[in-house]
């Protein structure tokens, strides 16, 4: 088990990839993007949102990695990025809970 200055090494990444979820409205948007792709104004319009407040929580995510984005012009694709959902489990991969959560699944 670690402890001390080393738990906070090796947790410090994980803080600002879960800040980059820390609200509903990025929540709601990974569950629309896990079904497909979107636009922004059509994630907007999904969330019932102006396009200012959805890019206020889109560039969070951005910087957090959740989504990555295409752009054609002026509008932006915006997709979910594999990696980052990868990586989530690695933070308790060594602990006694997520071993017995696998036994079970």
């Amino acid at each position: 088990m670690t402890t001390g200055k080393r738990l906070l090494q090796r947790v410090a990444p994980y803080s600002l990839m879960l800040k980059g979820l820390s609200h509903p409205y990025r929540i709601a948007i990974v569950y629309l993007l896990a079904h497909d792709p979107m636009w922004g104004e059509d994630l907007a319009k999904h969330l019932h949102i102006k396009e200012n407040l959805l890019m206020h929580h889109l560039n969070a995510m951005l910087g957090a990695g959740w989504v990555t984005k295409e752009q054609d012009g002026r509008h932006k694709l915006y997709s979910l990025r594999a990696k980052t959902f990868r990586e989530l489990p690695k933070l308790l991969a060594d602990t006694p809970f997520w071993r017995k959560m696998q036994k079970s699944v």
